[in-house]
């Protein structure tokens, strides 16, 4: 039988590596803190909160932050919008490459994250989002990613990259928006267009400003590309050369995720070389949504 915690305790938040947690209660209105040892450094909130949390009793205000070792890539973003990056980004980020960011925000705020680029050695080199309603989205791969909305009041990203070949990496946005502004203004969830649990793309619709434009979506490899208006409600359109297969979307459009942030409604999609007598299986594209742990492992069986 499953156990369920008291209304009133957030519970246990977690012991936190080469960390220390200060505080043994954790019901509503206690605080707990957190420290690291010698040699590392705190990324996170230091001292979370236990709150009541509007349909689930209580929770803590923060998510459990974590320790990096001094001078590590990685650290924390506050503040109502900024932008975050790969190691040496727009140059190549180097190998091994081990980074966590962790965006915050207040209690009840949501964070939009926007790529404006985005090329990772697919399938050996991964970002990890957590603090979305999916456990965790993994991308990779060299399409640009659609917009990721957090369900939490923060985000964390988990960038690693193995030991041979580099690319140019990743570069973001992010904005901080309240929960009550979302409402006022008339913002919703569009659905998933398909059952990968690829994020919902937040839209707005009616408001289009001239100056707020979608970055260039590029054009597949072995394709065309119709289209070079990348404003706010504008579409383009794809397609492949023969011998090519189109997949993905043939179409996508500029949308509104925040007033000062604009992205396209899907990724640009790519051209595969026509098959005979194959069964291709598995997903296609740069999402990999809950890929589980022990594909790192397979590394290890890479040649060359």
């Amino acid at each position: 039988m499953r156990a369920f915690l008291p209304s009133h305790t957030c519970g246990h938040p977690g012991e936190i590596l080469k960390g220390v947690l200060h505080g043994t209660r954790f019901n509503i209105g206690d605080k707990i803190r957190y420290s690291c040892l010698s040699g590392y450094i705190l990324e996170g909130h230091a001292v979370l909160t236990c709150i009541v949390s509007p349909g689930n009793g209580a929770s803590w205000d923060f998510p459990a932050p974590f320790c990096r070792a001094e001078g590590a890539c990685g650290g924390t973003l506050r503040g109502t919008s900024s932008s975050i990056s790969s190691p040496h980004f727009p140059s190549e980020y180097g190998n091994n490459a081990d980074c966590t960011w962790t965006i915050l925000a207040e209690p009840g705020d949501t964070i939009a994250l926007v790529f404006t680029d985005f090329q990772l050695e697919e399938g050996y080199d991964f970002l990890e989002i957590s603090g979305t309603e999916a456990p965790s989205i993994w991308l990779t791969g060299m399409n640009l990613p659609s917009p990721v909305i957090s369900s939490k009041n923060w985000l964390r990203l988990h960038f690693t990259s193995d030991s041979n070949h580099r690319r140019k990496g990743f570069n973001a946005q992010f904005q901080v928006k309240k929960a009550i502004e979302l409402k006022s203004r008339g913002v919703k969830m569009l659905p998933s267009k398909d059952s990968s649990h690829k994020n919902s793309v937040l839209s707005q619709g009616g408001v289009a400003l001239v100056s707020d434009m979608c970055p260039d979506p590029g054009i597949p490899e072995n394709g065309r590309r119709a289209g070079s208006d990348f404003r706010v409600g504008a579409n383009v359109q794809f397609s492949c050369e023969d011998n090519y297969v189109l997949q993905g979307s043939k179409g996508i459009t500029c949308q509104r995720v925040t007033e000062t942030l604009a992205a396209w409604s899907d990724h640009r999609p790519i051209c595969r070389a026509r098959t005979c007598g194959s069964n291709r299986r598995g997903p296609v594209g740069y999402h990999l949504p809950q890929l589980p742990g022990p594909v790192r492992r397979q590394r290890a069986l890479r040649v060359g």
